[in-house]
């Protein structure tokens, strides 16, 4: 790219110009640089090399007697340079350690506190996307009455996925016989692969009668179908620091890039193209295909959940968010929160 004419100079003043502008957020002026003692050189030897920069499409500079400011091609300059460094930081590590620490953590919560935590380590909203398995093995049965003849029968795996079923009875279901049957079903099928089933045998050990036992025949045959509809999930963090980081872009297109992310379809195609590409990716500005994230910088990468399976996460920010952090802490996050799910499935 650009990168071979830069000389060794400018390679340095353009990294201080970066590292300061993620600090502070504001535009940095050729006196900064030369005060910094990185390079023994006059302030105006550092104001040609940025006026040369700016030229080259490194630097902008906001106003005529402001310092400068990073442009894309610079923050990228900057990332190629970190993917050959990333590490996090000892306070990072110990704040993610802490996620990973309780052994018999719920895998959906781990999900979840995973989003989470990226998202208040990184100052930016981010995502964890959990694939669906190949064998479903059940974590949570819920029977949802809508009236007294209908009823969603939702069933969520170890994965975290979800799969919903609206049933129609030929019989009045109480509500006291759908918290039995639902009890029931959670202490027997809770752990178990729902492809395997033995309803015949269920039903047998239930011990059910008269309308209960209806009820919990009607359900287990549901469960089946359930499989066919289960959602892949993605799990989301942060959504205000958006507002926050971002507000700068205008209003109206920060509410355009909440909008889209609550609807998760852009999300879900990014993170599944992580599980195809299998690297850490970042992609800055226009780097970016999908059009709500033009303004902004994509960190992400995937992880594998069991053998051939695998999932992803990533973090969506301002193209001045602070690389050097949030590579260092995906990569850590993805390769630990890999690292348990692939000895757990």
């Amino acid at each position: 790219m650009y990168y071979l004419e830069i000389d060794e100079r400018k390679k340095l003043i353009l990294r201080e110009v970066v590292q300061r502008f993620i600090l502070t957020g504001n535009p940095v002026g050729s006196k900064v640089i030369a005060q910094s003692g990185k390079l023994h050189v006059s302030p105006a030897t550092v104001r040609n090399e940025m006026a040369a920069l700016e030229k080259m499409g490194f630097l902008k500079q906001p106003h005529t007697s402001a310092g400068r400011e990073p442009t894309n091609i610079a923050y990228r300059y900057y990332v190629d340079i970190l993917l050959s460094q990333k590490r996090p930081s000892h306070g990072d590590v110990e704040a993610a350690e802490q996620l990973f620490a309780v052994r018999n953590k719920e895998i959906e919560g781990m999900f979840k506190e995973a989003s989470i935590l990226l998202s208040e380590l990184t100052r930016t909203a981010a995502m964890v996307f959990a694939p669906i398995e190949i064998t479903h093995i059940v974590h949570r049965i819920d029977l949802v009455p809508l009236d007294y003849t209908h009823l969603v029968v939702i069933v969520i795996t170890s994965m975290g996925q979800v799969g919903k079923r609206m049933i129609e009875l030929d019989f009045s279901a109480g509500r006291d016989s759908i918290q039995v049957v639902s009890e029931f079903l959670n202490g027997e099928i809770s752990g178990t692969d729902i492809s395997g089933l033995d309803k015949e045998k269920l039903l047998d050990q239930s011990g059910f009668e008269g309308e209960t036992k209806d009820l919990a025949a009607v359900v287990l045959e549901a469960l089946a179908s359930c499989l066919d509809v289960l959602e892949e999930r993605i799990f989301v963090g942060g959504t205000s620091n958006i507002v926050r980081e971002m507000d700068c872009e205008g209003r109206e297109w920060v509410q355009r890039l909440l909008e889209a992310i609550e609807k998760q379809d852009f999300i879900l195609a990014l993170l599944k193209d992580l599980v195809q590409i299998r690297r850490l990716t970042v992609r800055i500005g226009e780097e970016n295909e999908i059009r709500e994230l033009k303004r902004c910088a994509f960190v992400g990468t995937s992880y594998p959940v069991a053998k051939g399976i695998f999932g992803s996460l990533g973090i969506v920010g301002p193209t001045s968010m602070d690389y050097a952090r949030a590579i260092g802490i995906v990569e850590y996050i993805a390769e630990n929160l890999g690292r348990i799910l692939y000895r757990v499935m």
